[in-house]
């Protein structure tokens, strides 16, 4: 396991040190963990996120800030909530589970000042139908 995940403290060191590699000055923040005490994520993907930071810094010198954005791929989430009472020696004399949903909102929140957009996430279908979506890999040219 731990060669293919990353603790969430490394991943946000590996954000900032890429960040910094073409300029050391660059500011790189990191939004939508903050509520996690501690997380894994998956290696392969922080490496790919890290080579998107470097990639953008070298392609243009002059930015001064990286945001890492991390969203919920469905923002409508459901999470089962757990009621715990306590007697005063810290005893747990009951429980209750409900469920409830959180809508968080989509990524386009995020994207509306950018001015442009490189979706690297694949090929997105409808479950229900099957149909693509939006095809973002490049057409190979036959020989």
């Amino acid at each position: 396991m731990r060669l293919m995940h990353t603790p969430l403290p490394a991943y946000y060191k590996q954000m900032e040190a890429a960040g910094k590699r073409v300029n050391p000055e660059t500011e790189v923040v990191v939004r939508g963990l903050e509520n996690f005490k501690t997380a894994k994520v998956a290696s392969l993907r922080v490496g790919r996120v890290e080579n998107s930071i470097y990639e953008l810094a070298q392609k243009d010198p002059d930015i001064t800030k990286f945001e890492v954005i991390a969203t919920p791929v469905n923002p409508e989430v459901y999470y089962t909530i757990i009621v715990k009472a306590y007697h005063e020696d810290g005893t747990c004399v009951r429980a209750v589970l409900e469920n409830t949903n959180i809508t968080c909102p989509a990524v386009e929140c995020e994207l509306y000042d950018a001015e442009v957009v490189e979706d690297r996430r694949g090929i997105r279908t409808n479950d229900v139908t099957g149909v693509i979506i939006k095809d973002v890999r490049k057409k190979e040219e036959s020989v």
